[in-house]
């Protein structure tokens, strides 16, 4: 049954790779830099190496939206997503998988009855109006600049041409690898732990189920590429504006730079320093990202006239319309899969509220004093405990949240055994060994579990700095799905 689960993530792969290498190669593409043919079998070849060498651990970026946690309904959100990218994509229109994602995960948080975070989604939706806002001034002001620089410069025609091909395919290549290594969780990251691939053993060699894992996914992303992707190429490349070499690199570049500006914690806080607006840490279309750039340099051209404006006004339309069709399919979806196919799509989760609850609570600063009239109350689902927050009449939307969060039943019991499921790579040895201590120990809370974890000096240590609080949080993030009992 595994295998055929993990198709659902094939598919996303395959939808991934025709739809999104366009912001890779479309501008080279389009600009005649850099063939057609040339463009696929760099980035096929060079998503596959991202994703095998440089395979990122299982990141939850929007997961923050709603926590599917059953893998029926994982499935069924990267089908529907998958599905819904297909058909845009055979429709020519350029779509984001992050807009489908977060479309699948709403409608599977309505369709559980949980949670949506309105606060990260908020987040979300404006990083997609902000980020290809700032693509376009980008573009415009560097595209202004390099132009007059170039018209001063005097180079050998040939020698201009032979070094911009050599920039798009060093910077496609490198991009393809980058796409591959950061996006290959997106594919599999699900599938880890109901991996139904076993380890290959070769003399002295041994490929992990991982590896293979990572490799089969890679593949889909790279069959997309290969299979699908020509037609949304042609339509970042030629159908929006036509343009010139340098054109093509300033998208390149401002691409980079842009969703650098969206995921990077130290630019963040020089932004703080220098009492700057902060932009939030979350996924950004680079799609959106890319045709933001493109009007930019068209504008700074004076060829805003020469904008296909029908072609944008299409592609808007299916930055509304992906998230909607991907949410409403994604619920329909799970109606059959739970009730025809007879799969778990979510495991129901309960909630209390008992005196250590209270107690981590108030560490918040929140006045615990309307929870103490609930204090042993047990909820069956979200809806009863949210519900029963609100009568309160005390607590905001942001606090209600966090108090869920807390109340929330996750039934940890910690089996050491289960961790040869995972690439122990992840964890240093010291780690490994306080993490036997716990072997058997019974969590009511995963947040009880995490301040277990922490009592080691080991783990301490580790979040003294800013990476080592990330890095502790994957980790985390890890066991917890590894030894979470979901509550039947």
């Amino acid at each position: 049954m595994n295998f055929i689960l993990v198709t659902g993530g094939l598919i996303l792969g395959w939808s991934l790779g025709a739809n999104n290498t366009a912001d890779i190669f479309g501008s080279a593409v389009g600009s005649k830099m850099v063939k057609l043919k040339t463009a696929l079998t760099i980035a096929a070849i060079f998503v596959i190496l991202g994703a095998v060498l440089q395979g990122s651990n299982t990141t939850k970026s929007i997961g923050e939206l709603g926590k599917i946690n059953a893998i029926g309904g994982a499935f069924t959100v990267c089908l529907a997503t998958g599905l819904t990218v297909i058909w845009m994509t055979r429709a020519g229109f350029l779509v984001s998988i992050t807009q489908a994602l977060v479309g699948g995960i709403v409608g599977w948080s309505l369709f559980a009855g949980e949670i949506v975070n309105v606060g990260s989604l908020t987040q979300i939706i404006k990083a997609w109006i902000i980020a290809p806002l700032i693509a376009f001034l980008l573009a415009f002001l560097l595209y202004k600049y390099l132009h007059k620089l170039q018209s001063k410069v005097k180079i050998n025609l040939f020698t201009i041409d032979y070094l911009f091909r050599l920039a798009f395919m060093i910077l496609g290549a490198f991009g393809a690898f980058s796409f591959g290594a950061n996006n290959i969780a997106n594919i599999v990251g699900v599938y880890i732990f109901s991996n139904p691939f076993k380890n290959i053993y070769i003399g002295n060699l041994e490929i992990t189920a991982f590896q293979i894992l990572l490799f089969v996914g890679a593949m889909s992303i790279a069959l997309g590429i290969l299979t699908g992707s020509e037609r949304v190429m042609k339509t970042v490349g030629e159908k929006i504006l036509k343009l010139s070499p340098l054109a093509g690199l300033v998208v390149v570049f401002t691409q980079a730079i842009v969703l650098l500006l969206f995921s990077s914690d130290v630019l963040r806080k020089i932004l703080m320093l220098l009492h700057l607006p902060t932009l939030p840490l979350v996924p950004v279309s680079s799609s959106q990202v890319v045709i933001g750039a493109m009007i930019g340099i068209g504008l700074a051209r004076g060829a805003g006239r020469l904008i296909n404006f029908k072609v944008l006004k299409d592609i808007a339309l299916a930055w509304v319309i992906t998230p909607i069709s991907a949410g409403i399919l994604s619920f329909v979806m799970l109606f059959f899969t739970q009730n025809v196919f007879q799969l778990t799509v979510r495991h129901p989760i309960r909630y209390t509220l008992n005196k250590e609850v209270i107690q981590e609570i108030e560490k918040l600063g929140i006045d615990t004093s309307q929870l103490k009239t609930l204090q042993g109350k047990i909820f069956e689902n979200t809806a009863n405990a949210r519900n029963t927050l609100l009568s309160l009449g005390k607590y905001d939307k942001k606090q209600i949240y966090t108090i869920l969060e807390y109340m929330r039943i996750d039934s940890i019991v910690v089996d050491t055994s289960k961790l040869r499921e995972i690439n122990l790579k992840w964890f240093t040895p010291e780690e490994i060994n306080e993490i036997k201590k716990l072997h058997r120990k019974v969590y009511i809370h995963s947040w009880e579990f995490k301040n277990e974890l922490l009592k080691s000096p080991v783990f301490t240590q580790k979040i003294t700095n800013l990476e080592g609080k990330k890095d502790f949080e994957k980790q985390f993030e890890l066991l917890e799905f590894l030894f979470r009992k979901p509550y039947k």
